[in-house]
């Protein structure tokens, strides 16, 4: 395992606002959001949690980013993974390399520790790795869900990154080997049939859709000013 917890964070823009500012608004709204994921199932608990949205740009990445960080400053070992092979982000925001990650760990054989970095004490990272011919065949694989089986057993929390549904269809693949999935939603700027039918999709394909978040928020909007977080990057 390597550890980043020196390390810079945020130097694109990734506003991980809830390591910044722990104390403030926004942090606080990052952790309703925990207790209610936390709250969304009386009768098991959600350890594996992937994010996806319906297009880019919506906040999914900096939300998966912070929710992950909320649940680390509650003492829960926690891990981030960037399932988004395709276009991956989430090694940006801690200013590590994108090399053995998640996809080394099957086509380089390397260990799982050997691709996981510390951001902080219980905060751990672990990237996508090099891209890959056929992403969604590797999400699929037996191998992939062998890993996370694994994981499950390090960690007291997992969230992941995934692509939005509208792109391509990983986030429903990867959808039937976590717990429970999130749809981020910009305020004013999803269409509500695309979202809709985004969620179908996940159902339909096995996924366990257990809320939603609502970024990009109008600070204007008292209607859901209980609810705002800002969302930059």
């Amino acid at each position: 395992m390597f550890d980043t917890s020196k390390l810079k964070s945020n130097n694109v823009g990734y506003n991980v606002i809830s390591q910044k500012e722990p104390m403030g608004v926004v942090a606080e709204q990052y952790r309703k959001v925990r207790t209610n994921i936390e709250y969304s199932t009386f009768n098991e608990t959600l350890k594996v949690i992937n994010l996806t949205s319906t297009f880019p740009s919506e906040g999914k990445s900096v939300t998966a980013l912070n929710l992950a960080t909320v649940y680390a400053q509650s003492d829960m070992k926690t891990l981030i993974i960037d399932m988004d092979l395709r276009k991956p982000k989430i090694h940006r925001a801690f200013d590590i390399p994108n090399k053995n990650g998640l996809s080394d760990i099957v086509t380089k054989g390397i260990e799982i520790s050997d691709a996981i970095y510390q951001a902080t004490e219980f905060l751990h990272v672990l990237p996508a790795g090099e891209k890959l011919p056929y992403p969604a065949e590797f999400l699929m694989s037996k191998k992939l869900k062998n890993i996370v089986n694994e994981l499950k057993k390090r960690y007291d929390r997992i969230i992941i990154d995934t692509p939005p549904m509208t792109a391509v269809t990983d986030a429903s693949i990867v959808g039937k080997i976590v717990d429970g999935t999130v749809m981020v939603v910009a305020s004013r700027r999803t269409n509500v049939d695309t979202a809709q039918a985004s969620i179908k999709q996940l159902k339909e394909n096995g996924g366990n859709i257990i809320g939603a978040i609502l970024t990009r928020v109008d600070k204007k909007d008292n209607k859901y000013m209980n609810y705002y977080y800002e969302y930059k990057e």
